[in-house]
């Protein structure tokens, strides 16, 4: 008969992955509808020129989200002016999807401008993210962790 060995064996290690951290970065609401019209523009393009691919609903999403933000972020900072909304990385890297969208098919010129302009100032926050606390299961900045320096928000050209 044979006999085990009862020698206990050493146990694996839990392996530490790093993971991946959600970067917010700040966006005024004057940003914010500015997001929004170039998202809304692009899926237009979208469902006027490829009709055979149906309507993406995903812009949308992430405009629903990014106003309950909004609503949130307004009630620990009263002053519109001084409102911060969080968008994640995620979500403003769709707006580069938007661009080709809007240049692909036939969209305003103005309008990919204005989406190059918030694209790069959102890449330029990256560096200033901040932490989020959730109120209902929507992210708003921590009004008690302290604020970076903000970069002034640039006047956006309106429609």
């Amino acid at each position: 008969m044979f006999r085990r060995n009862r020698t206990s064996r050493p146990q694996p290690q839990p392996v530490h992955r790093d993971v991946p951290r959600v970067e917010y970065v700040p966006l005024t609401l004057t940003e914010l509808e500015a997001y929004e019209r170039v998202m809304l523009h692009a899926a237009e393009r979208v469902r006027i020129r490829r009709p055979d691919i149906g309507g993406l609903g995903h812009h949308e999403d992430v405009i629903a989200a990014l106003y309950r933000s909004a609503g949130a972020a307004s009630v620990t900072e009263p002053d519109p002016e001084k409102v911060r909304i969080p968008i994640q990385k995620g979500d403003f890297l769709s707006l580069k999807y938007a661009i080709w969208d809007i240049e692909t098919y036939g969209g305003r010129r103005e309008i990919a401008r204005e989406a190059r302009h918030l694209l790069n100032r959102c890449n330029a926050l990256l560096g200033r993210e901040r932490a989020v606390v959730h109120m209902g299961g929507t992210p708003v900045f921590d009004p008690d962790a302290p604020a970076p320096v903000v970069l002034d928000a640039v006047e956006l050209p309106r429609r």
